[in-house]
């Protein structure tokens, strides 16, 4: 019997453990996702306000899209809709992307990067010395 209770206890403290590993894991999961969607939060309210949009709008679901589209694309509505359109959503936010490094003045290796990296790429659009340039609007 006594095997059974170290066993039992070994299993018990085990599993403490585990609990406790997990819940730290998961608290810095959270801890590291607030910093990365607050930093984003304000680099694209950056980006609205260089771009001359208001900065409230990067922080409306749906709104902050028309408002991106009207920034980066001369066809605004077009690709706005495309948003919502399955398989096409994807070509919208690659062209979103390019659209953004481009009329902030960076060329196609920063435009490339912005897809893969805009966690990255938008603070340093917004706190660099970018300027935003309607001319430069694609498509």
């Amino acid at each position: 019997m006594s095997n059974t209770n170290s066993s039992d206890a070994a299993v018990a403290l085990f599993a403490g453990g585990a609990s406790i590993l997990f819940i730290i894991f998961w608290i810095l999961y959270a801890i590291i996702l607030i910093a990365v969607v607050t930093i984003l939060i304000i680099s694209m309210w950056k980006l609205f306000v260089k771009a001359g949009k208001p900065g409230w709008a990067s922080i409306v679901p749906i709104y902050n899209f028309w408002v991106i589209c009207e920034m980066v694309f001369n066809n605004n509505i077009m690709w706005f809709i495309f948003i919502f359109i399955p398989f096409l959503n994807f070509v919208s936010m690659i062209a979103m992307m390019i659209g953004m490094a481009k009329t902030f003045g960076k060329g196609t290796g920063f435009a490339i990067l912005t897809i893969f990296f805009y966690i990255v790429t938008f603070p340093i659009l917004a706190f660099g010395k970018a300027t935003y340039d309607p001319t430069k609007k694609i498509c």
